[in-house]
């Protein structure tokens, strides 16, 4: 019998992804949450960071024992295992370049932006410094919302059509981040509406479940 792959996760974190692609794609697995300490610092299982030394949250153990870690590269990989055009176009279609773009957009960018408005104390070491560097990602995420936003602009209730891709799902994941930001970014017509056709999606209530989530959790918790 052919091992599951395990997750790596921690309910609502970068891991919440790639378990919404796991449930889509039908590949056997199974969750292992990762506990830290007081720091932030890994400590169960205890040899997490003999796996991903970085200690950030998800990695991926594949049937075959490859360690996978960084969610975007994750979630890429689970789609293009399902073969499946709605999730990921076929290598050399101009509608792959696109989704690619978009979700290195996501995680390179927004992503980013997210973390310093949630997370100051990361990337400054000084109360004025952390202050600009919230401010900063405050600022940024406005510009970016909309920029998402006009995605949808089309009407379709996923960026290429009836069936979420794995931008899509990526983005979801990012929005109920910004809870913890100045903006919400579910206030905003266009992506509340998206957000809530993508928590409509059965692969993204399953995994809401198992990790027991709230779709709109308060906002600042």
């Amino acid at each position: 019998m052919t091992a599951p792959a395990r997750l790596f996760f921690l309910p609502g974190a970068g891991s919440f992804a790639p378990h919404i692609l796991l449930e889509e794609t039908g590949i056997a697995h199974e969750l292992v949450r990762v506990i830290r300490d007081d720091s932030g610092l890994p400590i169960e299982p205890a040899d997490y960071l003999h796996l991903n030394p970085s200690g950030r949250i998800p990695t991926l153990v594949w049937p075959d024992g490859t360690v996978q870690t960084e969610s975007a590269a994750i979630c890429l990989a689970l789609a293009e295992r399902a073969g499946r055009d709605s999730l990921i176009p076929a290598i050399g279609t101009s509608a792959r370049l696109e989704v690619l773009t978009r979700l290195t957009f996501l995680t390179n960018t927004v992503q980013v932006a997210i973390l310093r408005a949630r997370y100051p104390q990361r990337f400054a070491d000084d109360d004025a410094g952390r202050a600009s560097v919230a401010a900063r990602g405050n600022h940024d995420l406005t510009d970016l919302r909309d920029r998402c936003a006009a995605w949808y602009a089309n009407g379709t209730p996923f960026i290429r059509g009836e069936e979420p891709g794995v931008d899509d799902l990526f983005l979801g994941m990012l929005i109920r981040w910004t809870r913890l930001t100045d903006e919400p970014w579910w206030d905003d017509v266009t992506l509340g509406g998206f957000y809530d056709r993508f928590h409509a999606v059965a692969s993204v209530v399953r995994a809401r479940e198992q990790e027991q989530l709230e779709a709109r959790p308060p906002a600042g918790t």
